[in-house]
């Protein structure tokens, strides 16, 4: 038994988490698809420290580089969030202030760009730290010491 997944509702599932490493892992997969010249100049110079090596296209490299390492990033975020998520039923409040940010960060330098996916993330980081307010934490079982 399970005293974690037995007090998770529909209405404490990992919301927040799943949307994050949604945003993450279609932005490793688009990275061949936006910068596929980046992603072979990268396996064309041997993978390893190939991003420097050559001074002449490492800003081509980089740009892949740096969208796929966003992307990781992203699911790495994801996973810590899934995992507060899951034992508390919400996040912290200060997460949707930091997604919101990161959002009006993205737009104003770039306007047209997904930066506003952020802001929707941070709505639903907004909601679930709002219902934490309103409801108990669940019930979290702890280990007797061997």
């Amino acid at each position: 038994m399970n005293p974690i997944a037995d007090s998770r509702s529909a209405s404490n599932r990992p919301v927040v988490a799943a949307a994050l490493g949604t945003v993450g892992v279609v932005h490793v997969l688009l990275t061949g698809v936006l910068f596929g010249d980046s992603v072979r100049s990268v396996l064309g110079g041997g993978v390893f420290a190939s991003i420097d090596a050559d001074p002449s296209v490492a800003d081509l490299r980089g740009i892949g580089f740096w969208y796929v390492t966003a992307g990781l990033a992203m699911i790495l975020l994801a996973g810590v969030v899934g995992w507060i998520e899951l034992r508390t039923g919400t996040v912290p409040g200060f997460l949707g202030w930091a997604l919101l940010a990161l959002a009006v960060w993205g737009v104003v330098l770039m306007p047209v760009s997904p930066f506003w996916v952020f802001a929707l993330v941070a709505v639903l980081a907004f909601r679930s730290s709002r219902r934490a307010k309103t409801r108990p934490l669940p019930a979290v079982a702890t280990r007797a010491p061997d």
